[in-house]
């Protein structure tokens, strides 16, 4: 039976399928991309924040309801 987890003439294959080599070029790749991700998620919420507060203290009820009365009607 042949060694699944080894290919011929190549270094010794994981789990995944992937070699050493290539499973570090992947996690260098998911790393930088996280990165960005994440970059990109706080440049959001700091504009977010600059455009809208939230957290700033008593919320006004009435205006929740004016907020979320178009809403529940389109979802009834």
């Amino acid at each position: 039976m042949p060694d699944i987890h080894h290919r011929p003439g190549s270094e010794h294959i994981s789990l995944s399928g992937l070699t050493e080599g290539e499973a570090k070029e992947f996690n260098s790749l998911f790393v930088t991309s996280f990165l960005i991700f994440t970059g990109v998620a706080i440049v959001a919420h700091i504009l977010v924040w600059i455009w809208r507060p939230w957290g700033q203290g008593p919320v006004n009820p009435q205006q929740v309801s004016e907020l979320l009365h178009p809403l529940l009607t389109m979802l009834s």
